[in-house]
């Protein structure tokens, strides 16, 4: 075969022999081929960009406008600095402004027609940041870009009415950002064009950088479409250059009109205010505190749009929309005022630099301003020191007296606020009890799947339980027959039956849950106001316009201005001059009898007075222990006598009996109660408690006070403070306008005159009123609820007050003895 024919040379006979040369060469050992490297994937293939479906503008015979487009100052924040030719914004990093946004918007807005205008950031400011707990806004520089409505705010993004590309690469549209096109620096030319015709691309934005398209068109808001759209640019540590025509920097991919070319059809010009006399107004309203002062400027300033807001308030609403954050949030302030402009956390923002910072500013400016300061304007010293910040010739100081009878249209205003206000408050609550019913819908819905979940299990494994069974009987008859063929014959009747029981599955087929109405779907009610809350003037704040220890300090001083004082005009709009000046002076005899004096010390006299009643208050109570306790010495030693004698009186039984008849013993005779130490003030219930000459021996020793409880003494030093207190105030208080304590106040001069807090409920009642009701024989309250003295100041001792207090409780023990509990309850 040929397979055992060919040997290998392993397999040669061990005998024969052979040479190197006659062996066979060794197989060549064959080194194994590098593995191949894994092919290349294919390079990604880049993918088109998107068609330009902007086509070449036409040519337009129409009138183009013949106004250059600008941006005037009256649509400009106070922090940026405009060059004096061309459109070079600067913002100011100074005083905590390095922090706040700025913005400008144009003089002209597009109405129809596709056009666009450009921007380049010239410079990159890097202010010094000495932000300590507090977080500084990111990113430190920024610019948007776009449209926004005339009249609306210039912090693009901040409201519904504006559209804007920033140089984060974000689109924001109705304040919802989303990252649509590409990041831009500085030295860039940024085109935003505007498409307010017809194709394929209207009513659409587009940002291109450098003349190429870096975002999609994005469409307009639909609460956008059909109004006049301004540019608009919000900066922050950046000079920006504007262009807006008519020659563009860099060319676009399709040839395209920019504004400052546009016809005049196409657009809408704002013109800029400019006073005949060549002054701008500086209004300072002079309002009452928690009078409507705020809700009357709002108003003012809806008809007065060309004023710009200097206050404490419009400070705090710039920082939040530029993005600082406030440690305890926006919504938290002191008062309406002054609103603690100290809790950012950065020094310039706390430090009131930034406060400065615009007060300077303002000077420089020629625009309209209303200075909101509502402490300020009502005292002369500190209108002295706003004025002297506009003392240019080109302001015009006005004072605005708002007091007195507020006009139709401002109660109108405040009705609506109101009505909307509760409507928002019901709105929420509805919400929140519907939110509540769906939740609760819910957990009905899932307790009822899951009960139907295990109601399926148990049935599936009843059937397979069943089954199984059926099987099993199955198998067992199947052995039966292969033993003797027994049980071969069928059970009729037990098939008949099985095939008459249906499965359970189908007798237990459960319908579907008709559908429960969703809760959250309702409507929420709509509310109307009260009668009371018709009738109110001036609207209830969260927070007072005025803290009320400031107002305590100065409410006194307020005055109307005069044009003495460095105004120019003095107006009225609510009640005229006359009537103004009796309004406040009302307004302030009201305050001085319900708003306490925060500075009030206690005079020499009431210190005296009150240290002399100290004392005799330890006095008599010490006369007291010593009497309870020397008639607790003879209730003792009478009843050591009273043991002596029972027990000497057997003994002397025992000697008697030796050598007589015992005789036949006596009837005892009842026991005599024990009788206590007699008191001179229980011998004597009809006791002249005021013709007593020393109270404190009214006979053995006995003091006139010798039944007070902790009650009396409560009522006795309560009869002498308020006395003591009542005649110090008007010593105190060298003001014939305030003729004593007013009852609301009588828990804050409590606690300044005795140092200790004064709560009703100590006397078993609920307010201050109830109080003075126990003491009226030393005390009572005038119709104007001011605490009146009955007693003269200056009395020989304290003794009256405490006859007073007995008596009273005299009386109060026969109304109780009599059935009247409710009295002794109290006290």
């Amino acid at each position: 075969m040929a397979d055992a024919a060919a040997t290998t040379p392993a397999q040669v006979a061990p005998d024969v022999e052979m040479t190197p040369k006659d062996a066979p060469a060794a197989p060549a050992q064959e080194t194994p081929a590098a593995p191949a490297p894994p092919p290349a994937p294919p390079a990604p293939v880049a993918p088109e960009p998107p068609k330009e479906l902007e086509v070449d503008a036409v040519g337009d015979k129409r009138p183009k406008i013949s106004e250059e487009v600008a941006f005037p100052a009256s649509d400009m924040t106070l922090n940026v600095l405009p060059s004096t030719y061309g459109n070079l914004f600067m913002p100011l990093t100074d005083g905590g402004m390095q922090f706040l946004l700025g913005g400008v918007r144009a003089n002209c807005g597009l109405k129809a027609g596709r056009y666009f205008f450009e921007a380049k950031i010239i410079e990159l400011s890097e202010p010094a940041d000495q932000s300590q707990a507090g977080r500084p806004p990111l990113p430190r520089q920024l610019l948007r870009i776009g449209f926004s409505t005339a009249g609306s705010s210039l912090f693009l993004g901040d409201s519904e009415d504006s559209v804007c590309f920033d140089s984060e690469g974000r689109f924001t549209s109705n304040r919802k950002q989303s990252p649509v096109s590409q990041r831009f620096v500085r030295d860039q030319v940024i085109g935003v064009v505007l498409n307010l015709g017809d194709g394929p691309n209207a009513n659409t934005v587009s940002l291109f950088r450098d003349g190429v398209r870096v975002s999609p068109p994005q469409p307009l808001p639909e609460n956008l479409k059909g109004k006049a759209l301004f540019p608009t640019l919000t900066f922050r540590n950046v000079t920006v250059s504007v262009n807006c025509g008519p020659k563009a920097l860099t060319g676009l991919p399709f040839d395209c009109r920019m504004i400052g070319d546009a016809a005049s059809k196409d657009v809408e010009l704002v013109k800029q205010k400019v006073p005949a006399d060549g002054k701008y107004q500086v209004v300072f309203p002079v309002c009452l505190p928690d009078e409507g002062s705020f809700d009357w400027l709002d108003m003012w300033l809806e008809q007065n749009p060309d004023f710009t807001e200097l206050s404490d308030r419009k400070i705090l609403e710039w920082a939040e929309k530029s993005g600082v954050v406030r440690q305890k949030g926006y919504t938290w302030r002191t008062s309406n005022d002054k609103p603690e402009m100290n809790n950012f956390g950065i020094s310039q923002l706390d430090d009131q630099s930034i406060k400065k910072m615009l007060r300077t500013i303002a000077s420089s400016h020629k625009r309209n301003f209303v200075v909101m300061e509502l402490r300020g304007n009502l005292l002369a010293a500190s209108r002295k020191e706003l004025l002297s910040a506009f003392t240019a010739p080109h302001f015009k100081p006005v004072a605005q007296v708002v007091m007195g009878d507020a006009p139709a249209d401002f109660k109108k205003m405040v009705q609506a606020t109101l009505l909307k206000q509760k409507q928002e408050k019901a709105d929420t609550e509805f919400k929140m009890k519907k939110a509540q019913e769906k939740i609760a819908q819910l957990q009905v819905l899932k307790a009822k799947e899951l009960a139907r979940e295990q109601r399926k299990r148990e049935r599936v494994a009843k059937k397979a339980e069943k089954e199984a069974k059926k099987a099993a009987e199955k198998a067992a008859e199947a052995a039966k027959k292969a033993e003797g063929g027994e049980g071969e014959a069928a059970k009729p009747d037990e098939e008949m039956k099985e095939a008459e029981d249906p499965d359970e599955d189908d007798k237990e087929e459960e319908k579907e849950d008709a559908p429960m109405p969703d809760p959250t779907e309702e409507k929420p009610p709509a509310v109307t106001l009260t009668e009371e809350e018709k009738k109110m003037v001036f609207r209830k704040t969260e927070v007072p316009d005025m803290l009320p220890a400031t107002l305590s300090a100065c409410f006194a001083t307020f005055t109307i201005p005069e044009k003495s004082e460095g105004f120019e005009e003095v107006n009225y709009s609510w009640s005229k001059a006359g009537k103004a000046d009796t309004y406040m002076k009302e307004w302030q005899l009201a305050m001085k009898l319900s708003t306490p004096v925060q500075d009030l010390k206690p005079s020499e006299w009431f210190t005296k007075h009150s240290s002399s009643w100290q004392t005799q208050l330890q006095k008599w109570q010490n006369k007291l222990l010593s009497w309870k306790a020397s008639v607790a010495k003879k209730d003792s030693s009478s009843a050591e006598a009273e043991k002596k004698e029972s027990v000497e009186a057997p003994a002397e039984g025992a000697e008697g009996a030796e050598g007589e008849e015992k005789k036949p013993e006596e009837p005892k005779k009842a026991e005599e109660p024990k009788k206590d130490v007699q008191m001179a003030s229980d011998n004597d219930d009809d006791l002249d408690v005021f013709g007593v000459a020393d109270i404190c021996d009214i006979g053995d020793g006995e003091p006139l006070f010798s039944h007070f409880s902790f009650a009396d003494w409560a009522l006795v030093t309560l009869r002498v403070e308020l006395h003591l207190m009542t005649h110090s105030f008007r010593k105190d208080v060298a003001d014939l306008e305030r003729p004593g304590v007013q009852v609301d106040n009588f828990p804050f001069y409590y606690n300044r005159y005795f140092k200790k807090t004064f709560n009703a409920k100590n006397y078993g009642v609920e307010s201050a009123t109830e109080v003075v009701g126990f003491v009226q024989d030393t005390v009572t309250l005038t119709d104007k609820s001011v605490l009146q003295a009955h007693l003269d100041e200056e009395l020989d001792n304290f003794d009256l007050f405490l006859k007073l207090t007995e008596e009273a409780r005299r009386e109060r023990e026969l109304l109780v003895d009599a059935g009247d509990c409710a009295l002794w309850v109290c006290v």
